[in-house]
């Protein structure tokens, strides 16, 4: 029954509440085309009929948690929802509801709930097809097409056998280095350093590739510079001369800059260049470079030239270095890091040989929904708006190393014809690759495409309603064919297609689709702790347990990208995010792959060429990248960083100043005794006490005889008060407030000098001229 039949008194107000969901609508708005993908029609009408359970805080301005039941009645394809009607005899309105709330007030225990296709996100259009560019389109395969395989006693295989896709990519070197290259990585000594061969791992730039990352971002930051000068009038702090410009060494000291700060703990760059505590000062960034250079060159980080010159002035009379802009067709999101991003994946490609086995994996970016280069988000798979996806070798001595890192911007990416797939495994094709991935990407589709058009392997978990057998296997977990813990399998093999779908009872069900695997179960093929049924508790020993082969290929290799995540998370560099966008951001993400990547390769080439030697960790190694960038080329200071902030500190003091001697002209001195008798005026203590000495704070006054205690509030209190005298605050052992400045009284600006009242009472002071024509009259008064 819905709401608006609750009890009388509240008949008509519920009524109005529930109208606001009615399916009413402008007729110009039916008419208007939305503009995000549109919900599959197919399966939008595969819903009418679902019983749902509807409570009462739905409808707008309702409250409680009955339950109304109803019936999907039918979908509206222009406002891409569906209406709602509910059993109640009184209502036959039809309320819009979207997918989110259709799947959650679903009717679970209702007997025909399994008849029905409710996946954890709508199903759009498209999702089930792939179209391979040559007329091909491959689509979600009927449940008609599939059949259980069942295994004989004292068999472990059955069904047809499938042949994966022969490996011809083998290769003897996983590096792709020559013997140049390599004395280029060595020190004077012989040794490979891994500084070096972490630069060598760095992008290049230009039509020839001789231009290194440091050189390609300082030209785009000395453009970016010079339009923040000349358009909104900016003056940089540091480099103020005509010739006195951003330089590659300056960026590579950035980039040392950036490690340093990840090494101690991301602190701002006024607490780095702080000379008073030891514990927010970077000595090594302090002696690199001024602070005013670090903040230059924060603000004017930059990776392309995407503007043009303002009215008709020429690019080259305004700028010293040529305009680089990304191609005309590149994503929209992708304009201000898609070089950047470019080359760091064809740099990373180059230089290795990727084995056989490869993962797959996609990643949100945090904060990226808040960002103005959202295209998204669309549901998943691969549709979760701006991900982060990457692609890494998962066997061999460069495992975990990243062979491709991309930003995608859901399915409005410019930049795609096909599939996201089809960009991150174009180098990978045709050669035999056994391609790792998880459900984000896998499809029948996908594995289809994967073996008929790209000459890939592919493996992965997969969601029910990506496969024609997702409906058999829920069936088959329904009916308690396995069950969680049990270890047991259910296999489905497509009748004509190379395609295998499992469910495995491991901890839950594991769903996987396979385009090379054949129905083979290894016998005690996986080690697992089991849980006991009626404890529910692990064992602590591991035991021998069955599982299809596919599963155990998945899991050997696709933990193994989460474990370069891992590595690299550790390492994470931030900028400066109240500044910056998000390219910033990324480029600091890919400097930070890059610093994984280059000891997977140092670490090869380490073993090789110094067999007897122990590989450097990884943290002492990025400990003298530091120091190396941090050190490049001139120094860029004009004059000594001064004397580190001392390891000790006197605390027996809250004016402490660590131990440094002032000079006598100094506006900050040291405090005289609290109880000594000094001669001056009021306004003018004798005593060394000024407003600098004052911390700068806020807080209500407690002195009794303070003016705001008697402007005729409802509650007297004191004005509040921006100093507390040290010297009171010493004595009394607490931060003592007074007041120190100019307030409004009746609408009168005066100046209310509560601490010198405080002194003169307390004979801290001699009053030398009484009535003083200096003294306000609140003070006057005060101090009578």
């Amino acid at each position: 029954m819905a709401p608006r039949l609750a009890p009388l008194f509240g008949v008509y107000f519920l009524w109005g509440c529930i109208s606001l969901k009615k399916s009413t609508y402008s007729p110009i708005l039916r008419d208007m085309p939305p503009r995000s993908a549109r919900i599959s029609l197919e399966w939008a009408k595969s819903l009418v009929g679902l019983s749902m359970k509807v409570p009462d805080y739905w409808w707008d301005g309702c409250k409680g948690y009955r339950l109304n039941d109803g019936v999907i009645d039918s979908y509206d394809s222009v406002e891409q929802k569906w209406n709602l009607l509910l059993n109640s005899r009184d209502d036959n309105d039809r309320y819009l509801m979207n997918y989110t709330a259709v799947s959650t007030y679903a009717d679970s225990d209702s007997s025909t709930i399994d008849e029905y296709q409710l996946p954890f996100a709508a199903i759009y259009d498209g999702d089930d097809i792939i179209d391979a560019n040559n007329g091909v389109r491959y689509f979600r395969t009927p449940p008609t097409e599939w059949t259980k395989i069942e295994l004989e006693a004292g068999l472990n295989e059955g069904g047809r056998t499938i042949d994966p896709i022969e490996w011809t990519g083998e290769k003897e070197e996983p590096v792709n280095i020559t013997d140049e290259e390599i004395e280029s990585l060595k020190d004077s000594d012989g040794e490979i350093r891994y500084g070096k061969v972490f630069e060598w791992l760095l992008p290049r730039f230009g039509e020839d590739k001789n231009e290194t990352l440091f050189e390609f971002q300082a030209a785009r930051m000395r453009n970016y510079m010079t339009k923040k000068v000349v358009e909104d009038g900016w003056k940089p702090k540091y480099y103020q001369g005509a010739d006195d410009t951003i330089q590659p060494d300056h960026v590579a000291r950035f980039y040392g800059s950036l490690l340093a700060k990840m090494l101690t703990g991301s602190r701002s760059i006024n607490q780095m260049f702080c000379t008073r505590e030891i514990f927010n000062a970077v000595p090594p960034i302090q002696e690199s470079m001024p602070k005013n250079a670090l903040e230059d060159m924060t603000s004017c980080l930059h990776y392309s030239d995407d503007w043009d010159p303002m009215g008709d002035a020429d690019w080259d009379e305004v700028y010293d270095d040529p305009k680089v802009v990304a191609p005309p067709h590149t994503a929209r999101h992708r304009v201000k890091h898609g070089i950047l991003e470019d080359c760091y994946i064809q740099r990373w490609q180059y230089c290795v040989n990727p084995s056989k086995w490869i993962t797959t994996d996609e990643s949100q970016i945090a904060g990226w929904y808040h960002s103005c280069m959202t295209i998204g988000p669309d549901p998943k798979p691969i549709r979760t708006g701006a991900t982060l996806h990457t692609v890494c070798i998962t066997q061999g001595p460069l495992s975990s190393y990243k062979l491709y890192a991309r930003v995608y911007g859901g399915k409005d990416d410019q930049d795609m014809n096909v599939s996201l797939y089809d960009f991150m495994l174009e180098s990978f094709k045709h050669k035999g690759h056994c391609v790792v991935m998880d459900s984000a990407y896998m499809s029948d589709a996908m594995a289809q495409i994967g073996r008929n058009h790209w000459g890939i392997n592919m493996v992965g978990t997969c969601q029910s309603d990506r496969t024609g057998a997702g409906k058999l296997g829920k069936a088959g977990v329904k009916a308690k064919e396995v069950v969680i813990g049990s270890h047991e399998s259910l296999m489905y093999q497509h009748n004509t297609k190379a395609l295998l779908y499992t469910v495995w009872g491991d901890n839950n069900f594991v769903k996987t689709l396979s385009n090379f695997h054949s129905p083979v179960v290894l016998r005690g093929g996986m080690k697992r702790k089991k849980r006991n049924r009626s404890t529910k508790r692990r064992d602590r020993e591991f035991t021998d347990v069955d599982c299809p082969i596919q599963q155990k290929d998945y899991c050997e290799t696709y933990h193994l990208i989460d474990k370069g995540n891992g590595a690299e998370a550790k390492y994470d560099l931030s900028t400066e995010s109240h500044l910056h966008g998000w390219s910033p951001k990324l480029a600091a993400r890919y400097f930070n792959m890059n610093i994984n990547n280059a000891y997977k390769i140092h670490c090869y080439l380490f073993k090789k060429h110094h067999p007897t030697k122990v590989v450097m960790p990884l943290k002492e190694c990025i400990h003298n990248l530091t120091h190396s960038l941090l050190q490049r080329g001139d120094s860029m200071r004009k004059r000594g960083s001064g004397a580190p902030p001392k390891a000790t500190k006197d605390i027996t003091t809250s004016s402490s100043v660590d131990g440094r001697k002032i000079r006598s002209d100094s506006v900050r001195q040291p405090f005289t005794s609290p109880t000594a008798t000094v001669t001056g005026t009021p306004q003018t203590p004798a005593s060394t006490i000024t407003a600098r000495a004052l911390r700068y704070r806020q807080s209500d006054l407690t002195y009794i005889k303070c003016p705001g205690f008697n402007t005729g509030a409802k509650r007297a209190r004191a004005y509040p008060s921006k100093y507390v005298c040290e010297q009171c605050s010493m004595e009394k052992g607490s931060d003592f407030w007074l007041c120190n400045s100019i307030k409004i009284v009746d609408g009168v600006k005066t100046v209310v000098n509560c601490h010198a009242a405080y002194h003169v009472e307390k004979k801290l002071y001699e009053i030398t001229a009484p009535g003083s024509a200096s003294v306000s009259t609140i003070v006057s008064e005060l101090t009578e």
